[in-house]
């Protein structure tokens, strides 16, 4: 998006980026593409004996985050980038659910910095980039960041193949799976990609190696949206490298993900159900909790079963809108069979768009863990249960 007027942080910030140049400000800033957000949180859970997104029981959290992306063009089809995070959070009431400090944890970083080419079918990101892979979250937000390349073609206007390589990578902070405690914080990731189409179908298919954690890794996914009715089929298989060999409870040093999902949706109406499955010997099919790439569902459900072998969640969602009033209530169920646990979460959300940039969202999430439904098996632990709430506001610019 672009603007013709900067706010004062942007104008430093813009400028400090051509401090080496002898060029007037007002031609630093020309034609500067500004986007971003930010985002405002307010969580609460119950005492759950295992609490899924803060860690701690009962707590309170309060959370600003905020993001700033600048891109400066160079010169014709070559443009710099930057990206600023600052994340700011408040964990709760007691003393023990504190991080160091009263102010809870505060972070502001240069999150992105890179150029950027584009000519014909042609488009090359070099530098500190987002890692944009089926296995890696690429929100703008606490996003799978590494140095390296991203290398993109359009073969045609239905194909476009893609390349990467990244020296240094974080995703494994955000890695759902304890067992990694010996592994270096930074990996290298290289990737291979196909996504297109084929007459309504939509396809992708990707092939990775996580150096010391991934020897092999394939991904593949088929969609389709006719008259508003959509489905969607996935795929992902892991093969761990040795000296990970066991993680997650792996029985196996390879195994296969697999969702399915369909529904119907229109302008007014949304309804979806889905299912997935994870291996029964390998559990491992993605590097993050959060990744956008894979099916899942819930506020808390997701959380608690991914990357466990032998574990099955079927779900149910559907919701409404109504002029700037949005609507949904899920169900899901999760059958873990390595443990011979049950897990059930339902959850309602509201959505209120106060202007066009800006939201308002409301959810309440039960989550129960029935440890007795199944008769013959004495000894298991008591039912629990968790509560969860959370309120967010949020502008995109």
């Amino acid at each position: 998006m672009k603007f013709v007027r900067l706010s004062l942080a942007a104008i430093i910030a813009a400028g400090a980026l051509s401090s080496l140049s002898a060029a007037p400000l007002e031609d630093a800033i020309k034609g500067v593409e500004v986007s971003g957000q930010a985002r405002y949180r307010y969580h609460s859970q119950s005492d759950f004996a295992t609490p899924v997104s803060s860690g701690n029981k009962g707590v309170d959290a309060h959370r600003f985050s905020g993001y700033l992306q600048l891109i400066s063009p160079i010169a014709d089809g070559l443009k710099f980038g930057t990206s600023l995070v600052t994340d700011v959070w408040n964990k709760g009431e007691s003393e023990a659910s504190k991080p160091a400090g009263d102010l809870g944890e505060s972070t502001f970083t240069f999150d992105k910095y890179f150029f950027q080419y584009g000519a014909g079918g042609l488009n090359v990101k070099a530098g500190k980039i987002e890692i944009p892979t089926p296995w890696t979250q690429s929100a703008a937000i606490s996003g799978s960041r590494g140095n390296g390349v991203l290398a993109l073609y359009s073969i045609n206007s239905d194909w476009t193949v893609a390349g990467a390589a990244y020296l240094q990578t974080n995703a494994l902070n955000g890695y759902a799976t304890t067992g990694l405690g010996n592994l270096d914080s930074y990996q290298n990731l290289y990737a291979l990609a196909a996504i297109g189409k084929v007459g309504p179908v939509g396809l992708q298919v990707w092939a990775a190696n996580y150096e010391h954690l991934a020897d092999a890794a394939v991904f593949g996914e088929a969609k389709v949206a006719i008259s508003g009715f959509n489905a969607k089929a996935q795929a992902s298989y892991v093969k761990l490298a040795d000296q990970v060999a066991g993680v997650g409870g792996a029985i196996d040093d390879a195994g296969i993900f697999v969702g399915v999902e369909g529904g119907y949706k229109n302008q007014q109406f949304a309804v979806t159900a889905g299912y997935t499955a994870s291996d029964k010997e390998q559990p491992i099919y993605t590097l993050d909790a959060d990744a956008d790439g894979i099916i899942k569902f819930g506020k808390q459900l997701y959380y608690r079963t991914t990357n466990i072998r032998d574990v099955g969640t079927a779900f149910l969602k559907g919701g409404a809108t109504f002029d700037k009033v949005g609507f949904e209530l899920g169900y899901g169920v999760a059958d873990l069979g390595v443990t011979d646990q049950d897990y059930s979460e339902a959850y309602g959300t509201v959505t209120y768009k106060y202007a066009k940039n800006f939201g308002l969202e409301l959810y309440y999430s039960h989550l129960d863990l029935d440890n007795d439904t199944r008769p013959g098996k004495p000894g298991k632990a008591a039912s629990d249960t968790n509560d969860e709430i959370r309120f967010q506001a949020q502008y995109n610019f």
